[in-house]
């Protein structure tokens, strides 16, 4: 299996690769000329086998910790469902009556359009297809946290406590209620922005690796470019469902300073869904892709993702159907989401980015 010291080189690199783009973007924006050149990313793995992190902001230093349970945990997972599929493809495949034991795999030949063969290795692909679900998610934690520091929120909650550096939390269970400086409701608001920063990063990054297949997608994967969307939606719902198993987040209580999983998953892929729907994003389809395949892509891979976790963890699991009419969801985040129109008035002094309108960026 290949090695999780290569995970965690990946994510510090990704972290300080993405941080340096946006800094090179940030540097355009007017109000950012004097200081944006001296900000600078630190960014630490913990010694920790538990999922969590933190970002905050001191002076002009960013910093995030993440917990390298993030990514021993994720790659384990993925790897179990990526292995559990290989498996059943062997059972389907296998034609006599003897019981199938042992730790099997399977070799496959595929020919190109140009007749090229190109041989596959199910071993290989269970753990290429384990790696790339925990870059998703370790690009998506990577970039809710630097949308924690480059929206102002580090600073923002800095200004309301000048005796202490205030930190923001991965999990809501990590966060010292005695030591708030803002109301919970300021806080999910900040959290439902994280989000939001990170699904946008992540789509345009998917758009991106969509455009370029060819070029910075391992071939090992055997997947088609479309694909991308469907295992993307598959990682980050993936991601959600472990967290709310963890948090035992289902209730809807107002001293929370996060929206329960459920809710910012349904906020995250709706908020994608409109964009694509509304032409948001400039898309060059490929020869057989279109918008109605880019969007079922996006839907399958979440629905996949809850079956798996129904399956993994013996429950009967539905987001759509248990969250999208519930009158606390509605409640909780209309109030969210009125918030933000006040919130992000008096982030915009600490903010690096066009912050969010409506959640549509300027």
């Amino acid at each position: 299996m290949r090695n999780k010291e290569d995970f965690y080189v990946d994510i510090k690199k990704r972290a300080l690769a993405i941080y340096e783009q946006y800094q090179f973007i940030m540097k355009k924006i007017p109000k950012n000329e004097t200081n944006i050149c001296k900000y600078k990313l630190n960014f630490y793995l913990k010694e920790d086998l538990n999922l969590g992190g933190k970002a905050w902001s001191e002076e002009f230093t960013d910093n995030i910790i993440i917990n390298k349970g993030v990514i021993d945990n994720f790659f384990d997972y993925f790897y179990s469902i990526t292995k559990m599929r290989s498996d059943l493809l062997i059972k389907q495949l296998h034609l006599k009556n003897e019981e199938v034991t042992g730790d099997l795999s399977y070799e496959m030949v595929k020919f190109d359009d140009n007749g090229k063969a190109n041989v596959f290795d199910s071993k290989v692909i269970d753990i290429k297809l384990a790696g790339l679900l925990t870059i998703f998610v370790s690009r998506f934690i990577i970039t809710h946290e630097l949308g924690h520091l480059l929206n102002g929120h580090c600073e923002f909650l800095n200004s309301k406590d000048k005796n202490s550096i205030q930190f923001i939390s991965m999990f809501e269970k990590n966060n010292n209620k005695k030591s708030r400086s803002i109301s919970p409701l300021d806080l999910r608001t900040l959290e439902m922005d994280a989000d939001a920063f990170a699904a946008t990063d992540n789509f345009r990054n998917l758009i991106l690796l969509y455009d370029l297949f060819e070029e910075r997608v391992d071939s090992d994967l055997n997947i088609k470019p479309i694909e991308l969307f469907y295992w993307w939606s598959f990682a980050i719902r993936s991601n959600f469902l472990i967290t709310q198993r963890i948090l035992k987040d289902e209730e809807y209580e107002v001293d929370k300073t996060h929206l329960p999983s459920v809710a910012r998953w349904i906020l995250i892929i709706e908020s994608i869904l409109d964009s694509i729907e509304n032409d948001i994003y400039k898309i060059n389809y490929r020869d057989g892709d279109s918008k109605e395949k880019l969007l079922q892509s996006l839907m399958s891979g979440f629905s996949y993702a809850e079956k798996c976790y129904n399956k993994s963890f013996y429950t009967n699991y539905n987001c759509i159907e248990e969250t999208i009419n519930s009158e606390d969801y509605k409640q909780f985040v209309t109030s969210t989401q009125k918030n933000w129109e006040k919130l992000r008035n008096e982030l915009d002094i600490f903010s690096r980015l066009p912050l969010f309108i409506n959640n549509v960026h300027k």
